[in-house]
């Protein structure tokens, strides 16, 4: 131990930690083999509660009915989830004592990244495969997130405020731009930009059949009675199409939730950006649905969110990645989501470790849910 503990200290210049694991891991139970076993019903409880929710409420959204869902598969797919959550924990646990049984001391890679890298690894092997890739992109949203407070805590960046609107902008911007380019097929990002921007100018926003006689006289006079640009391709008026997405989608976030009305109030602008540009360019161009789109991530600003706005800067990465991949601009990962995972979760859960005021609270509050406060 004396030995490889200098080699650490000396040649690496890594601090050594002499304490044992009971000291520093698993401080409820001196025992490793007990420790493990102490952890896993909360642990499988927890996870199956939450895995339980999440698949019924995802089935129920795609189904539409209760009775349409095949739930011999929805707890196969409940169970195997579990299972895969509750082992990572486990395998974590295990990998931190080994490497203090086996060094005599621990080091900051081995009680962080390289414990953390390789149980996160081992565990999604178990998880479906259909599912790991939006658990990278999940777990890559969450890394990018804690760097940045890394950063910002050690003095290299600054807190910007509001930055979840440039963020937010930015992927908005690169989805436009996607679904300008290639429509729906660009990935289910435009799928949603398709419904939340309102895209699809061939589309009605209100169906006047469905609407009381009066509503139906105001709205008419809103789209006939103002002037629509000579370039843009909606059917009515600029004014029309702006306030009616905007209402629309007001009216849907307020019914739902304020965090439904972020992402439903963003049509607004977008809409009166794009036919603002119109009408002072004179013409259409390729850029201006992508400055629009831009623009609408402003509505951020009203309701501040982390995840939302890290999720569409990802989303827009991903495709720009996936598009030079197809064209030979970049290189082809068999099992990247696997290796962007492993990455990942290894960068977060080795800072909850040794800087867990990088992380953020909600993804803590998780972790503390699914070890029981431990």
């Amino acid at each position: 131990m004396s030995v490889l503990s200098k080699l650490f200290a000396n040649q690496f210049h890594l601090p050594i930690l002499e304490a044992n694991c009971y000291e520093t891991i698993h401080v409820w139970n001196p025992s490793c083999s007990g420790a493990l076993i102490d952890v896993i019903p909360q642990g499988l409880k927890f996870c199956l509660k939450t895995y339980g929710l999440f698949y019924l409420i995802s089935g129920l959204i795609k189904k539409g009915d209760p009775r349409k869902l095949d739930y011999v598969r929805l707890i196969k797919d409940i169970i195997r989830s579990s299972i895969f959550l509750t082992m990572n924990m486990l395998i974590l646990l295990y990998s931190m004592c080994w490497f203090r049984n086996r060094l005599g001391f621990f080091t900051l890679p081995t009680i962080s990244f390289v414990a953390t890298i390789m149980a996160s690894f081992l565990a999604i092997l178990i998880e479906n495969p259909k599912r790991r890739p939006m658990l990278a992109l999940y777990l890559t949203n969450l890394a990018s997130e804690t760097l940045y407070r890394q950063l910002v805590n050690h003095g290299y960046l600054r807190f910007i405020k509001n930055g979840e609107s440039i963020v937010f902008a930015a992927g908005l911007a690169m989805s436009t731009y996607f679904y300008q380019r290639y429509g729906e097929k660009a990935g289910e990002m435009c799928r949603l930009m398709k419904f939340t921007h309102h895209l699809d100018n061939n589309a009605e926003v209100f169906d006047l059949r469905k609407m009381p006689r009066n509503a139906r006289i105001w709205l008419n006079i809103l789209r006939k009675n103002f002037v629509k640009h000579s370039v843009c391709e909606h059917r009515h008026s600029c004014l029309s199409v702006a306030l009616e997405s905007g209402l629309r989608n007001f009216g849907y976030g307020f019914g739902a939730s304020l965090a439904l009305s972020l992402i439903k109030s963003i049509r607004t602008p977008t809409k009166g950006v794009e036919c603002s540009l119109n009408r002072i360019l004179g013409r259409k161009t390729n850029a201006t649905p992508i400055v629009a789109g831009a623009a609408s991530g402003a509505a951020m600003i009203f309701y501040p969110s982390t995840s939302i706005a890290m999720y569409a800067l990802w989303k827009g990465f991903e495709m720009i990645y996936f598009k030079a991949a197809d064209n030979g601009f970049a290189p082809k990962f068999k099992h990247g989501d696997i290796l962007l995972y492993a990455l990942s979760t290894g960068f977060v859960l080795g800072n909850v470790i040794i800087e867990p005021q990088a992380i953020r609270k909600g993804y803590l509050n998780f972790l503390r849910g699914l070890t029981d406060n431990k």
